[in-house]
This record gives structure tokens, sequence and C-alpha cells, in this order.
């Protein structure tokens, strides 16, 4: 992979840069290349190298010492670009008659339908050898030019029990001009800046958990090839790393799960980790020109730390594997923190076509006989659950088995201003997983119903909401509205794939990571890609 895959502009001088920049940095051997975007700036960003850096913008270029204190400092001029598209159905390419059967079931009722390819294919050197095909088609019902419009649509289709979501489509990044100073001083102005450390970046001041209780910022270190800086989809300045996969999968690791579980547990985290990330190259974030990155939205990735760097030889047997489907296609190895005692269908999380080897499984030695999609026994299975692999105080995310939330006058409030019905009379129609976990449920207001379908859009209407997998004890007033609530849930996260909790249980017992990741995804196959 070259850099001028990196750089939103192809000149000459970007030919000398890469000689100028890399030689003798060779990629190391049985790794890949991937770009991940680290950090995000609303203007400016401060920086420094440790050990030195090199730089360029707009054909100028120049070096930086160790003593150097660096800020980029960006004027936006122009706005990105996007158009927002109301997807029905995920599926593969290969899907032709589901995909036309679904065009077919739309056209039907009046309503204009779709394909839309999603994604690029990812080519060898040579860009002409395909190497990764990740692209997935989507059936598109509407397209509108902001989020507001499209999700009017997507309430209507809900009232219809017809689940659907908003697809971003970047039309053009946003534009602007970055200038470097160092040490106070100006030395370049262009649209982006290639940054080359001699070994480490020290980034200060890095924005994590955006929109979650635990938002807040640090400084941060990487080591990386290149750091490419510029304008995004969003609005603001992108830090871009160009690193091996090999050295980013520790720091995710130690991120995702705790650094103090068994070597199985870290393994299968791992392998389960690499797996996401090659599964979604080219398509999540290809049109913002990265591979992944380092917030909730892909993995969560804190950069350097020495928990990493031991973490890192503790997953080495692991180097290149990934989990496949029989077809052989990439398993996206999806992971929750705590399923709560089963996990739960891809399809029912996600509005994609069911794939048995994420249909749930339950996280038990002995399996109860229950039925957790009816009402009776997923409140039995909640109040007085049975022991689980994830129902283990010994490891990290042990107590997020079972949860509980009383919800005063003042947030069920919070609620019926969201789903704008006025007050709430009843909650029903709902629908329930394999795991218990909600995906659908209406509320009768006085000025008419709401259904709201998808178990995260369920999570978040009730002010983030550990899972969806719950169940409530309505309190009324005398001209029987809803006033406020006691929830009892279980879990924690959509409970898909791999439940973390339980894969550290699982470990503590002896089991390998190629054991764990059968459990969790069964009929899967280990392959080592690289």
């Amino acid at each position: 992979m070259s850099l001028f895959k990196l750089s939103l502009r192809c000149c000459t001088v970007f030919a000398i840069l890469f000689v100028f920049l890399l030689s003798g940095m060779a990629a190391n051997a049985g790794d890949r290349e991937i770009k991940i975007k680290i950090a995000e700036y609303p203007t400016s960003l401060d920086f420094n190298c440790p050990q030195g850096a090199a730089w360029e913008i707009n054909g100028t270029m120049g070096k930086i010492t160790a003593a150097d204190n660096c800020q980029v400092v960006g004027v936006l001029s122009a706005k990105a670009v996007k158009r927002y598209h109301v997807m029905v159905l995920s599926t593969k390419l290969e899907d032709e008659d589901v995909l036309a059967a679904e065009k077919a079931k739309w056209q039907a009722q009046g309503i204009s339908a779709r394909v839309m390819i999603i994604g690029s294919e990812i080519y060898a050197d040579d860009s002409k050898t395909v190497t990764i095909d990740n692209r997935r088609a989507d059936v598109a019902v509407g397209v509108f030019p902001d989020r507001p419009s499209a999700q009017v649509m997507v309430d209507k289709l809900a009232a219809q029990g017809q689940s659907s979501w908003i697809y971003e489509e970047i039309v053009s990044l946003s534009k602007g001009t970055l200038t470097l100073k160092i040490n106070g001083q100006t030395m370049a102005t262009g649209p982006d800046m290639l940054l080359q450390p001699q070994q480490s970046l020290h980034l200060k001041k890095v924005e994590y958990g955006k929109g979650y209780s635990w938002h807040g910022y640090a400084d941060r270190d990487y080591t990386g090839k290149t750091l490419l800086v510029r304008w995004g989809a969003q609005d603001a300045i992108d830090c871009i790393l160009v690193a091996g996969l090999e050295y980013v999968l520790p720091g995710v690791v130690v991120s995702e799960i705790s650094a103090k579980a068994e070597v199985g547990a870290l393994q299968a985290q791992a392998v389960a980790a690499r797996g996401e990330i090659m599964a979604n190259l080219g398509v999540r974030h290809a049109q913002e020109g990265f591979d992944t990155c380092s917030e909730q939205h892909c993995q969560v990735f804190y950069g350097d730390s020495v928990y990493a760097t031991e973490v890192g030889r503790k997953i080495v047997p692991t180097q290149g594997y990934v989990l496949t489907e029989p077809n052989g296609k990439l398993l996206s190895a999806v992971y929750s923190a705590n399923c709560g005692g089963h996990s739960e269908a891809n399809h029912l999380v996600w509005t994609t076509k069911p794939n048995p080897i994420l249909g749930g499984v339950w996280d038990h030695q002995n399996p109860p006989a229950l039925d957790l999609s009816e009402e009776k026994q997923v409140a039995d299975f909640i109040k007085n659950p049975p022991k689980c692999n994830c129902n283990n105080p010994n490891v990290e995310g042990g107590n997020r088995f079972r949860w509980s939330k009383s919800m005063t006058t003042t947030e069920w409030k919070a609620v019926e201003n969201q789903l704008a019905i006025g007050r709430i009379k009843n909650v029903t129609d709902i629908a329930r997983g394999f795991s218990g976990r909600i995906y659908r449920m209406t509320f009768v207001g006085e000025r008419g119903n709401k259904t709201v379908m998808k178990e995260l859009n369920i999570r978040r209407l009730f002010g983030g909401f550990a899972s969806a997998c719950f169940v409530a004890d309505y309190k009324c007033d005398a001209a029987g509205f809803i006033t406020s609530a006691d929830f009892y849930g279980a879990g924690f996260g959509h409970g898909v794939g791999m439940c973390q909790t339980g894969a550290q249980s699982l470990a503590k017992q002896g089991w390998t990571f190629s054991r764990i990741l059968a459990h969790y995804f069964p009929g899967s196959i280990l392959k080592k890609m690289y």
C-alpha cells in the first residue's frame, strides 16, 4: 500500500516524499498495513515527536526535532456533502434472488427500490489483483438531503412493522487549509499534512467516548509509519495513522477486554478484533479514506501502553488468524461485553440476512429449556437467572450480568418528549429475540402510537440502557398514564457473537482461544490469512 492512497492529492512531490520518508522503513513481514483514524479535532491540534519526524505540506518539506512543540491550525472553507439513504435490507452481492424479491416487494407497494453496492474491492500493489472483496448489497427505498428527513421515513416504516436504517453516503469530504506551526513559527499551509515520525507520535487532548458517559480527553502515544492530517467527513480535522495491523491489535485488545484476562480470552479477542477489521476493509469507512476508527463505532484503540506491549506478546500465536464462513468469506466476528446468558441473532439486531454462525447460543454448559422470546419466561430468566459463563464475579464484566434501573417521572417525561405522542398509556407489541432482547415495541400515546425498532434505538430511547433485554414495572397515575417505571435487565451490549465476559470465564477453565471461538461462532472456520 503506497502513500498515494492516503492523500487527497496525487502529485509528483508525493513520489519524492515517499522515497524520502520510507527509505529503510520496509513493512514488517507477516503483517498488514491499515489506515486507522486515531483522532478528530474541531479546529486545531497539538503534538510532538519524541524521536523527531519529517513533514510535508503542499510541496514544502521539513523536519521536527525531539524538543519541538508543534501545532496544526485549521480553517474550514467548505462542509462535507452527504446524502442519506433509507435502507431495508443488507446482504451479500451474490444473493441476487433475495435482492430481486426485495425490490419487487417494494415496487408492488409503489415505492421505488434500488440496490446499492456498498464498499470497494481491495487490490494488491499491482492495482489489478483483488485480495479482499467485502462489498455488500443494500436495498434503498429513499434518499434524502438530511438525516431528519430520512428519519421521517424510518419512523413511518417502523409503524408498519418494517425495520430500516439510515446509510450516510459521503459525497465529498469537507475542505479547508491546515497551517503547521513549530515552536510558534509558521512553517507551511496547505490542504493536508503528511507526517513521518522517526518512531513515536504524541498527540495531545485526544477526544474519546463522544456521546457516552465516559467522554473525555487524554494525551496519547502512537507508533506508526505515517500520519495523514486533513479535513474529513465530520467537518473536523482527521488524524489517520498508517500502521501494521499487528501493532494496532494489542491496543485494541486491552481497550476492549481486560488486560488481566487469561491468555485464551486475550487470544480469542485478538482473532475476533482482527476479523472485525479485515471483514470491513473497503466498506465501513471507505468513503472517508481510512479502514477503521479508534472509537466504539469500530473498535476502541488507545495507542501505546505498557499493557498493550504485554498483551502483544501473549497474542503472538494468533498472528494472521481470522474466522471465515464455510464459503471462505471473512466473518465479521462481532462481540459484546456481556450477553446476559444467551447471545443474539445478527438479523434481529441489524437488518441483515440471518447468518447461522451469528444465530445466538446459550452461554451455559447445560442450557436450560427456556424460550426467551416469551414474556413470562424471560422475566423469570432475568430475575432468577441460571448459572452461566458470563455470571462470574471473578472476571471483568461479571457485574454486568444483571442490572436494574428506576426511572423517575422527569426521566420518563424525557422518553415521552422523544416519542412526541403525548402522555403514554401503554407499551405493547413487544417482540424479543432468542436472547430476550427487545427488537420491536410500540408506545400508545394520547396523540397516536409510535413503534421503535432495533435494540440500539430502544436502548437510546431510554437514556442508554445496558442492553435491550429487560422487563418493566410501569407506574401509572389515576388517569392511567405511565409516570415512572422500574426496569430489570440482563447483559451489556447488543449480544451478538462472542460474549467477552463469558470468554474470560471459559479461559479461566482452561479453554483455548480456538475452542472459545468455536463456541460463540459455531460453524466458523479458523484460518490464517497472512
